[in-house]
């Protein structure tokens, strides 16, 4: 084999590695944020269950699961103090 063959077979490998880690970072990032929302909801949906009993009602809508999946305990408490603010 020549070098020339050995170096552009090097050189192709290498942009494609750049090319998937370019595409594989965002999907990453991605599915974090709906893994994240998922929880958010089934913990909303959790609270709103047992709230039932006490009269605490939380909002199940997508801004509030947006916001307790992106903010995650902060959010929680966040859409907690809003909804005792304004109810």
């Amino acid at each position: 084999m020549e070098i020339g063959v050995i170096l552009a077979t090097l050189l192709l490998l290498a942009v494609l590695y750049i090319i998937i880690r370019l595409v594989l970072g965002p999907l990453k990032i991605i599915t974090r944020f709906f893994i994240n929302c998922g929880i958010a909801l089934i913990a909303l949906i959790v609270v709103n269950f047992i709230g039932r009993y006490t009269g605490f009602h939380l909002p199940v809508n997508p801004v509030s699961v947006m916001s307790v999946g992106i903010l995650g305990v902060p959010g929680f408490i966040l859409i907690a103090f809003l909804s005792f603010l304004f109810v």
